[in-house]
């Protein structure tokens, strides 16, 4: 009998990604200034950019709210994780297979 493999849980994948998105922004919230700033003293012109002005406005927001999201998703892949294990817990009890002298075997 092959054995029963539990299915995945999706949030897992979830996690991951909301993990990777978390990474490069705070990344890009520590280094993207950083970068500015070492090019204005090198004498060079930084061209004006919404990207940027808006990750060092709001970069900060994003973060947050990004850590939020990792937060709830690693909770609930958590919390499913023991639904999972509590239902597969309560399913009842099969009667072993009894030996060839109709004894059941030793536990």
């Amino acid at each position: 009998m092959p054995n029963a493999t539990e299915p995945r849980n999706p949030l897992y994948f979830l996690l991951l990604l909301v993990g990777l998105i978390f990474t490069l922004t705070a990344v890009a919230y520590a280094v993207i200034p950083v970068l500015e700033q070492k090019a204005l003293e090198a004498g060079e012109e930084v061209p004006p950019s919404a990207a940027r002005t808006a990750l060092r406005e709001e970069g900060w927001k994003w973060l947050l709210y990004e850590l939020a999201v990792l937060v709830a998703l690693g909770l609930a892949a958590m919390g499913l994780d023991r639904y999972r294990r509590l239902q597969s817990e309560a399913k009842p009890n099969t009667i072993p297979p009894a030996n060839h002298e109709g004894k059941p075997p030793p536990m």
